[in-house]
């Protein structure tokens, strides 16, 4: 009442005008919940989580943007408003935007799931010493990729002629091309693809990133001094501003160092 152009975000688990309001939620729950963990599992035949905390990071990145829409339309209107970003609601809607499939439509034509993402042969394809990352996607890269892996046969297929026939063949595609990666080396599959305008990558750890030739050359990873805990290494910042470009200038406080600085003087 006093302030009517106050914006109030708040991030809860479960939106708050329905019976699931107080039940505690963490990534693993809602993962769970919104369908995604049955998903990861459909092609290892039990439910599994993605390996990383995918439903705690979805939902901030919502409340990243659903601040500035709401800020946004304060300029336009002179009020403010509460934001509640749910973490359910807001997974179940990032999980099914591809996988409503059938179920767009009432009554549904089709059952729910995207074939290509839920495809078994979609996978990093192993090849005679390593793994590779593949996916030729568009008429001319399979096409072209065809040509390369010497297989004329496979670009006159019915089943591979175009996006469309493709699309009811994915399962087939898929181990075809498993087939042939498997018949040469990773680095000479990357030295044939090269050139190709084929979407491809050798499949990097964790720790690989930290020598990737295109992370370094945009100075992405940057040593930084903790005052306390000393050296560090950090993640940049990946949006690129060309006027106000980012800057990391405070490093995480330790445990409680905030609180410490709330406590009044003595």
């Amino acid at each position: 009442a006093r302030n009517p152009r106050l914006i109030h975000c708040s991030a809860v688990g479960f939106g708050q005008d329905g019976p699931y309001a107080a039940r505690p939620a963490f990534d693993d729950i809602i993962q769970a919940m919104s369908g995604l963990a049955d998903l990861q599992g459909r092609n290892s035949g039990a439910p599994a989580y993605v390996n990383t905390i995918l439903a705690d990071k979805v939902a901030g990145l919502t409340l990243a943007y659903a601040i500035p829409m709401a800020l946004y339309e304060r300029e336009r209107s002179g009020e403010g408003q509460a934001v509640e970003v749910p973490m359910f609601e807001t997974l179940v809607s990032f999980t099914l935007v591809e996988h409503m499939s059938g179920h767009s439509f009432v009554p549904p034509l089709g059952p729910m799931g995207y074939s290509r993402v839920l495809s078994p042969q979609r996978r990093p394809y192993r090849t005679r010493d390593g793994y590779l990352a593949l996916l030729p996607y568009t008429d001319a890269q399979w096409g072209r990729f065809f040509a390369l892996a010497q297989r004329d046969d496979l670009a006159v297929d019915p089943r591979y002629v175009d996006a469309t026939a493709r699309a009811r063949h994915f399962d087939e595609l898929y181990q075809d091309l498993a087939d042939i990666v498997a018949l040469r080396g990773t680095e000479e599959w990357l030295a044939l693809l090269a050139d190709a305008d084929i979407p491809h990558s050798r499949v990097n750890t964790p720790e690989a990133l930290f020598d990737d030739p295109h992370l370094r050359a945009t100075g992405f990873f940057q040593p930084v001094e903790h005052p306390t805990e000393g050296p560090l290494m950090a993640a940049g910042i990946p949006v690129r501003f060309s006027r106000t470009p980012g800057e990391i200038k405070r490093q995480a406080p330790r445990q409680d160092a905030d609180r410490d600085m709330l406590k009044p003087a003595r």
